[in-house]
């Protein structure tokens, strides 16, 4: 830390150490007072009850403290002050006149004290209603101009505001009728207002240029005084729209362009819009619009068209009933922002794009089937866009731009919760193009959350377009993103599935326009990258498959079914060509089972052919091999529109890759789930299935390693149970027993104990063939 700054610290501490010194001496007093004042207020002596608390309020004529502990001291002296009118309520009771009282506080000696025990005299006197409630608040108010200071005179103003709040008159009040109308207080208030306000203002040109700094940071510590008198009128149950209208609104909006101080203006504004209803706000928009335009030009108008756009907001999406017909209340507020743009020239660009984003707000909330009207605010947005792009590029690479080019996307996302909507929004999707890449991939998944979350159907194909254009970043590299970011895998796999899940919400009742549908996305994902393609062409042909039967129930039905095959077949050959050939392999698997129950031979043969084709190319892993002959197997075996010769020869081809199995436990189990392939409904050899049993046990008995060929044995013992309880003649009880007695045998040839799960395999064997034998 520099020399400098380390004295401009130790000054700061030196001046609230002094504060606090000061404040702590003025409270002893205080306490010192009041303590005098209720022992002479026990003892019936008011006179000297009087003189203790004008000694008390005399410490607030002190120049020396801070708003901040002035404040503190005064309300320390407001709670003393509470005891004397109590007091005084007691004594109005018992009978005593308060209005001599009234006349003698005048005559106290310093003007500050007297005006706080007037005022607190002046409350119990409205109460006692031995005079009209209006007589002595206006003669309360215009007394209070004999204090000018501006710090002493805001708290006196503000004390006469406090101790008079339950005593106004106003609509079933006790004080009403005699005692004033509600337009008596709508004057007190306002006079109070203006006073308090002209206090506040002065406040700004006292003292020397150098501390300007440090007086704007105390007014803006007071500027709660002024705006409370706003808050009071607001709770006045009298005034109503017209009252506000032509009465206290115009005068509060004639003080705030008369007093010409930008903290006030801009206070005071955001003020009206925040305590009044909202219903008034409807009525008197155009004045306080006009207003806006007459401020000083250092007031921050951005924020004044906000507050008043997502008040107004709120309360249609609350009560879209009181939005006038029409849409005049969007108009007027989008007319005079565009007015106040072109006049304040040098608003920052943030600001503008800011008031749009509110005013869209209100577009959406108010006049939620208008899309033109959002679609409006998109336009300027997107105009201004275009105009910075050509004045001043870099400034769209600014955190503060881009925040807000942001909220103008998913502001439409968030409230209309629909992506079609969303996407049919004019000028929408154009200002996604001032986005970098990984901010347009954001706006994308949030699009698509959306979608996904609400359930968002889309059934045509210009819909299909439109979302596969907004969420291309998604699928899609740009220039500037190919060579810079490298996103994250766990990233690029969550959004991959959503783009998996969106392909679910596509739906129309004619099944040909919703494979266009399908066909169409395949043309946008087919720009992807090859390291995508697992996520999202599955979804794809899984979605298209049902497709078929649908399509099979009209007319020309086989033309079409066979263009939706070869769509299928030429999504799944892209996956085999970019290295997934296991995911491959299991959806030619999958479309022939699917070809099968539409009684496409030829087609079924060609799936079930590539799914062999990718097995003997591709899969060269041992643990795989096993697996994916099994899956061609076990779908062949449901597969019956085959004619023999066609189907012998993929019989022909599965024995030959069982054969080729490196381990031979592999080929043993590959061979007998092969036997099944003898033996359906369509296709019987009972000798070829003995055929295969017996050289699955010829393989398994030249297996070297221990316990491994004893497995084997019991797995083809049940492969005979299972034939011989299908009625195969081949397969008689000799088979079995001898099997049984072979088992029986190298169990017992064998030193090493077996293991628990083994013995318990051969015990349910053999306890299921008794079971066979007795039934």
């Amino acid at each position: 830390m520099s020399k400098n700054n380390r004295n401009s610290v130790a000054n700061v501490i030196a001046v609230e150490d002094e504060q606090l010194k000061l404040l702590n001496d003025a409270k002893t007093k205080v306490t010192a007072e009041a303590f005098q004042m209720k022992r002479c207020l026990d003892n019936n002596k008011l006179m000297d009850a009087l003189k203790h608390a004008s000694n008390l309020i005399g410490q607030l004529r002190t120049n020396l403290l801070s708003p901040k502990n002035y404040y503190a001291l005064y309300i320390s002296s407001c709670d003393e002050l509470r005891h004397l009118e109590s007091y005084l309520f007691e004594e109005k009771k018992r009978g005593e006149r308060i209005n001599k009282l009234y006349e003698l506080v005048q005559y106290a000696g310093n003007i500050l004290p007297r005006m706080y025990l007037l005022i607190t005299v002046g409350s119990v006197y409205i109460k006692s209603k031995e005079a009209p409630a209006k007589d002595i608040l206006k003669d309360l108010v215009e007394m209070c101009r004999g204090v000018q200071h501006p710090t002493r005179g805001l708290f006196l103003r503000n004390y006469l505001s406090e101790m008079t709040k339950d005593k106004l008159p106003d609509v079933a009040h006790e004080i009403e009728g005699n005692g004033g109308s509600v337009k008596d207080s709508i004057d007190f208030i306002l006079q109070n207002f203006t006073e308090m306000n002209k206090l506040w203002v002065r406040m700004q040109h006292q003292g020397l240029a150098k501390d300007k700094e440090k007086r704007e940071i105390e007014r803006q510590e007071l500027r709660l005084l002024v705006g409370k008198n706003l808050a009071r009128l607001s709770q006045l149950d009298s005034v109503n729209a017209e009252q506000y209208s032509k009465i206290v609104l115009p005068r509060i909006l004639e003080q705030i362009v008369n007093c010409k101080d930008q903290i006030a203006q801009q206070y005071l504004m955001e003020c009206i819009i925040q305590v009044f209803p909202d219903e008034f706000h409807l009525i008197t928009l155009e004045k306080i619009l006009q207003t806006c335009s007459q401020l000083v030009n250092s007031v921050d108008f951005k924020i004044i068209i906000i507050t008043l756009s997502d008040r107004l907001a709120n309360f249609g999406a609350r009560s879209p009933s009181e939005i006038p017909e029409g849409d005049a209340v969007f108009n007027q507020i989008f007319n005079y922002a565009t007015k106040l743009i072109e006049q304040k020239q040098k608003t920052p660009n943030e600001d503008i794009l800011a008031i749009q984003v509110s005013i869209l707000g209100l577009a959406i909330r108010c006049y939620q089937k208008q899309f033109n009207l959002a679609g409006q605010v998109l336009g300027y947005s997107l105009n201004f866009l275009n105009d910075l792009q050509l004045k001043e590029a870099s400034a769209l690479k600014q955190p503060k731009i881009i925040k807000q080019i942001v909220s103008l996307l998913m502001l439409p996302i968030d409230s209309y919760r629909n992506a079609n909507t969303v996407l049919n929004l004019e000028n929408y999707a154009a200002i996604m193009n001032f986005l970098n890449f990984e901010t347009k991939r954001k706006i994308a998944i949030a699009l698509l959350n959306s979608a996904i979350d609400f359930r968002t159907k889309f059934s045509e194909i210009e819909q299909v377009n439109l979302l596969m254009n907004f969420i291309s970043p998604l699928f899609k590299d740009e220039e500037e993103n190919q060579s810079n970011n490298i996103i994250d895998p766990d990233q690029i796999e969550e959004e991959q599935t959503l783009l998996a899940k969106v392909i679910h919400l596509y739906s129309n009742p004619d099944p040909e326009i919703l494979f266009l549908l399908y066909f169409t996305t395949r043309k946008y994902f087919g720009q992807s990258k090859p390291a995508n393609l697992k996520y999202i062409l599955p979804p794809l042909i899984f979605a298209v498959l049902p497709i078929t039967s649908k399509i099979l129930q009209g007319e020309d039905s086989e033309k079409k079914v066979q263009k939706i095959f070869k769509f299928i077949l030429e999504t799944i050959l892209a996956l085999a060509k970019n290295k997934y050939s296991e995911l491959a392999l299991r959806l030619f698997l999958q479309a022939t089972y699917v070809a099968n129950i539409c009684r496409f031979e030829t087609i079924c043969y060609e799936f079930i052919t590539q799914a062999l084709t990718i097995y003997e190319e591709e899969i060269s892993d041992s643990k795989a091999q096993l697996a994916a002959i099994t899956l061609v197997m076990s779908t062949l075996e449901k597969v019956d529109c085959f004619d023999t010769e066609n189907y012998e020869t993929l019989l022909s081809k599965c024995a030959l890759y069982c054969g080729k199995l490196l381990k031979k436990s592999d080929q043993t189990r590959a061979i007998g789930v092969f036997s099944h392939l003898l033996w359906k409904e369509n296709y019987r050899d009972g000798k070829k299935v003995l055929d295969c049993l017996k050289k699955a046990l010829r393989i398994a008995d030249s297996c070297m390693e221990y316990g491994t060929n004893l497995h084997l044995f019991v797995e083809i013992l049940n492969l005979y149970i299972f034939y011989f309880s299908k009625k195969n003649e081949t397969i008689t009880t000799a088979y079995i027993s001898s099997l049984v007695d072979l088992i029986k045998t190298n169990m017992a040839n064998k030193e090493q104990e077996h293991d628990e799960g083994f013995a318990k395999f051969f015990q349910n064997t053999i306890e299921h063939i008794r079971q066979i034998t007795l039934s």
